[in-house]
């Protein structure tokens, strides 16, 4: 061969080469975190090598390190080294951006061979979330007190012992509470009936703000509450944490653990986990509060599995609680009622400490049971389906007056079964877009035993679902959108001398969903998000009329109620650097039909006694506000804190006669509220970045102040709002390492709520016409994570 067609031949292979490199996609990115195996504290300026391409990064003083522009289905070598660690080397094939966190030990590694976990999404939704240190703080009281930090979420309170968490104003079936992969299916609907949920069975929990139907179907026109449960074990043998607490007020007592086991030799991992909690009367500043004890007791066992291309999982679970109700909220006549409103402590109650839970008082228990399989077609698509089943009994137990076998029954039971099919086809990153198509099916059963406040009815329900999401790293812009189609169809039968009800009603709607998010800066993220979310009218707002017991109220609804429309925007700006970080969310809610109790000034005296009257409503209402939350380093370890949640929300109302509408304010909308205060964390000293799994130690002082309501109806029992008040909290924390190789922790931690023992009222506490809030109430816990 000459000279000359060598020269040709290899100028030509050249140029294939470079053909079919530029039709590669190397446009992927490989991001991670280098920390110490054992304290997990980072690891700063660690060496990050791509073996055979020359490639590499030095990571920051934070231990984070991103290699960008890598080719798609390519296999990497990757090494990571640092000053008296050994080395550690990972070999994992990209097939879209992916997070790789590196643990290195002081001994040496051998190669290992890991599964690449793709990198999380920035929301395309405005979303907060709480986990570590503020959750443990909350975990032993209930999903609402977990919550009404974080900027745009409220309480509504039935009592002391009843919470629902609210949304940018919206509760109940307009939000949708996922726990262990499965939305909650229970009587959701009433005011007073709190979520059968328990917070420690959750490691993270985000609450996604904004229409989220097209994710999370009817229920989430106002968003999502999603429990994150940690994730099972990996290498072999046996782990898990035990969690007590005590707290004074209440005198109440926290027992909760788990036990993870990965079985040696197998892909099964292994979950059981239990919690239960007592407590019993409450106390004011100045008194108790009568029959507002509360007893819980939950299990769960979660499994998982793998077998070639499929994965397995499968959860049950099982929540059980007996809460009080406050004896002096049920009144026998009208003139009783008027003079327990008026009245500046309860009347008729029992002002000492007891543990027993007596009537008034609910009882509730969920059990769910679900199976969830996927099957990896290929690297870029897969297959998984989950069928689901929960069964829903609650009883609501009323005072009564007579003896024998009705003193043990309840006045009001619900009894409701669902069942629920998702089948769903993904896709990974195939020319930067990934998402998936699905089907939902759902059928529900609902018993009304006793009461008759609803019909029994038979629901049947069908979801087909689009949702695509683009980003190609570098490029500083993201896009998603999604679109959903629900039908619903309800058989409402039900017989009485006051309600009668025969009838079948069905509703259908689209909802869809649109976001961009721009990363303007290393540290600075805007998100526009805007959707469309729809809800049916519920059987109670349709048909409900009686009394409801554990809410103290008497309810009538509307069969003419049309479904619920609403376009939801939202603008959020994220900028986090080191310490400092900064979210600022602005929204606007507009609801066609709006569905809302309307409180009115005239009681009903039933057989049961006298209660104050709400009958169900329809108008147009918007919804529009902002939420911040912010926190600034003062000095090294010192950090101010604060967050603020401004809503207005009003009705557009015709009076007879007019052709234009005019404003009227909505009832039971959240009140200004503002958080401020400082916090001193002891481990930033050693240039921690990011604590989230409660290993910091740490001193917070917070304030909340809550202004005075005087956006409210123009009639309506409602009228008079409480007072603005402020309360002070304390919250500390430190974490131990316990054994020869410090790989086992102790957790302690203690809180002190309402520090001045201030009295004050709460507008969303449908109670407050007749009690005080709780007084003082100061917590320890302790958890022992082996």
């Amino acid at each position: 061969m000459t000279v000359g067609k060598a020269r040709l031949i290899g100028a030509c292979w050249l140029a294939c080469t470079a053909i079919s490199l530029s039709a590669q996609d190397c446009h992927l990115a490989l991001r991670g975190r280098v920390v110490d195996a054992d304290t997990r504290e980072p690891l700063g300026y660690a060496t990050v090598a791509v073996a055979g391409i020359g490639r590499g990064a030095i990571a920051d003083a934070n231990g984070v390190f991103v290699i960008p522009d890598l080719c798609e289905g390519t296999t990497y070598t990757v090494t990571v080294s640092h000053v008296e660690c050994a080395h550690e080397t990972k070999i994992i094939r990209l097939t879209e951006n992916t997070e790789l966190n590196f643990f290195l030990h002081h001994h040496l590694l051998d190669e290992v061979l890991v599964v690449e976990k793709a990198v999380a999404p920035t929301p395309a939704q405005s979303a907060v979330s709480t986990a570590g240190s503020e959750l443990a703080a909350a975990q032993g009281v209930n999903l609402g007190e977990a919550l009404k930090r974080l900027p745009g979420v409220s309480v509504l309170n039935t009592g002391a012992t009843i919470a629902k968490p609210i949304i940018q104003g919206l509760h109940s079936n307009r939000i949708a509470i996922v726990a262990n992969n499965v939305a909650l299916e229970g009587q959701q609907w009433g005011a007073e009936h709190a979520p059968e949920i328990d917070p420690f069975t959750a490691q993270r929990i985000t609450v996604v703000k904004g229409a989220a139907g097209v994710r999370y179907g009817v229920g989430a026109m106002a968003g999502a509450i999603v429990l994150e449960p940690a994730p099972l074990r990996e290498p072999d043998g046996i782990g898990g944490w035990i969690s007590l607490g005590g707290y004074s007020n209440g005198r109440a007592g926290v027992a909760a653990g788990a036990m993870d086991w990965k079985v040696p030799g197998t892909t099964l991992a292994i979950r059981v986990q239990g919690t239960a909690k007592r407590s019993g009367n409450l106390h004011a500043p100045d008194y108790y509060l009568g029959n507002t004890g509360a007893a819980e007791l939950n299990f769960s066992a979660l499994a998982g599995w793998k077998t070639g291309r499929w994965s397995h999982e499968v959860a049950a679970t099982r929540f059980s609680q007996r809460i009080g109700i406050l004896r002096a909220a049920h009144v026998g006549n009208l003139t009783d009622l008027q003079r327990a409103i008026d009245s500046p402590v309860p009347l008729n109650n029992e002002d000492v400490f007891s543990y027993d839970i007596d009537r008034p008082r609910q009882q509730v228990q969920h059990h769910l049971a679900r199976y969830r399989t996927s099957f990896r077609i290929s690297e870029k698509w897969k297959f998984s389906s989950q069928y689901a089943f929960q069964f829903n009994n609650r009883r609501e137990y009323d005072v009564v007056r007579q003896n024998g076998s009705a003193a043990d029954k309840p006045q009001l039971s619900f009894r409701l079964w669902t069942n629920a099919l998702d089948l769903a086809l993904e896709h990974f990153p195939i020319r930067h877009w990934e998402g998936g198509i699905g089907v939902q099916g759902i059928q529900q059963l609902n018993d009304v035993g006793k009461g008759g406040l609803i019909p029994d009815y038979n629901t049947l329900g069908g979801s087909v679902w689009l949702l695509e999401r683009w980003r190609r790293f570098p490029y500083p812009w993201e896009y998603e959108i999604g679109l959903r189609y629900d039908y619903r169809q309800t058989n409402a039968t039900t017989s009485g001398s006051l309600n009668t009800v025969d009838t079948i009603v069905h509703f259908g709607s689209l909802s869809g969903t649109a976001g961009i998010i721009y990363h303007i800066h290393k540290n600075l993220t805007a998100t526009v998000n805007t959707g469309y979310a729809w809800r049916p009218p519920h059987v109670n707002e349709l048909f409900a009329r009686g009394v409801h017991h554990g809410a103290g109220t008497y309810e009538e609804g509307r069969p003419d109620l049309l479904p619920e429309k609403a376009w939801n925007s939202n603008l959020t700006l994220q900028y986090q650097r080191d310490h400092a970080n900064l979210t600022l969310t602005v929204y606007r809610n507009q609801i066609n039909n709006f569905i809302y109790l309307d409180p009115r000034r005239a009681f009903v005296l039933t057989s049961r006694g006298a209660f104050p009257a709400y009958l169900y409503a329809q108008a147009d209402a918007v919804l529009h506000g902002l939420d911040v939350g912010a926190s600034m380093p003062v000095v090294w370890g010192l950090a101010a804190e604060g967050r603020a949640s401004v809503l207005r929300g009003y009705r557009l109302a015709r009076d007879s006669g007019e052709t234009t509408a005019h404003r009227d304010w909505l009832p039971l909308m959240p009140t200004d509220r503002f958080q401020y205060g400082l916090k001193w964390t002891a481990n930033r000293t050693r240039g921690s970045r990011e604590i989230t799994d409660g290993r910091e130690t740490f001193v917070r002082l917070l304030a909340t102040t809550a202004l005075h309501q005087t956006r409210i109806p123009e009639s309506g029992l409602l009228q008079d709002a409480p007072a603005a008040f402020t309360l002070w909290s304390l919250e500390a924390g430190h974490t131990f390492a316990l054994g020869k190789d410090k790989k086992q922790m102790l957790e302690v931690g203690l809180t002190v709520q309402n520090i001045g023992n201030t009295r004050y009222r709460e507008y969303l506490n449908f109670f407050r016409f007749f009690t005080d809030e709780p007084g003082t109430n100061a917590g320890v816990r302790a958890k022992w994570v082996f």
